[in-house]
């Protein structure tokens, strides 16, 4: 092969490999929500799920009101691109009042060993190490989960998922159980041409209605007095003011 003929391989072969992953890229979805608990808007969010080749991707970046202004929380993680999302790696961050605390998570061992380092302001980084479950995703990851899950989904027999909770980790690895199930279709269902389905998750009941894709169009938590709206991005940010 000439120097010619070898470089314009090479050349081919770099741009194909850098092209490649992006052309693979899907965006499933990247929604705006907003959080009401007791009737008055508490927070707003945005969500960003995406398929890019063998790994699916999310991000979710919302924005609190507090008493004295609004903090931040931004999660990233990425999991396998299987009906199980077998968990990769994520960080997380959020500001409250300045002080910065990060979670970032690292899937060891070929997904046997989950391994985390997490940073509290000025205190000390402290490491922690659990042994990875079957079946676990990442709780950032459940919407996910019901699209890969979708059709499996049914009113016969919930269908039941485990979770880290990943941005509530402290002193341990918070490892939680939670099920699926369809319910009858309602006037909002109907209307929105959505699938009704209760979820129950740390001892928590909600309602989810969900599009085809899985994404959520609305969610109810009654015993919190919560419901997450979808909307669009400008009547989002301008909720809390």
């Amino acid at each position: 092969m000439s120097k010619l003929r070898r470089s314009l391989y090479i050349l081919y072969t770099l741009t194909l490999c850098t092209l490649l992953p992006y052309a693979s890229a899907e965006v499933l979805w990247n929604n705006w929500y907003i959080e009401h608990t007791n009737g008055k808007a508490t927070s707003y969010y945005n969500e960003k799920a995406e398929i890019v080749g063998d790994r699916a991707k999310i991000q979710v970046n919302e924005w609190i009101k507090e008493l004295k202004g609004v903090n931040t929380r931004n999660l990233g993680a990425s999991a396998k691109n299987t009906p199980l999302l077998e968990p990769l790696l994520y960080n997380f961050r959020t500001q409250d009042h300045g002080v910065e605390k990060s979670i970032d998570g690292t899937i060891l061992n070929g997904g046997k060993v989950f391994s985390v380092k997490i940073k509290n302001g000025d205190q000390p980084a402290k490491s922690l190490r659990a042994e990875m479950l079957p079946k676990l995703i990442l709780t950032s990851f459940f919407p996910v989960w019901i699209n890969k899950n979708y059709k499996r989904i049914n009113g016969v027999q919930p269908i039941e998922f485990t979770s880290i909770v990943e941005d509530q980790i402290e002193d341990q690895v918070l490892v939680v159980k939670g099920s699926a199930y369809e319910m009858r279709m309602d006037e909002f269902a109907t209307k929105n041409q959505a699938r009704k389905l209760r979820i129950e998750f740390n001892q928590t009941v909600a309602f989810w209605w969900v599009s085809k894709k899985g994404d959520a169009i609305k969610i109810e938590i009654p015993s919190l007095n919560k419901v997450v709206t979808l909307t669009d991005k400008s009547t989002a940010e301008k909720s809390l003011l």
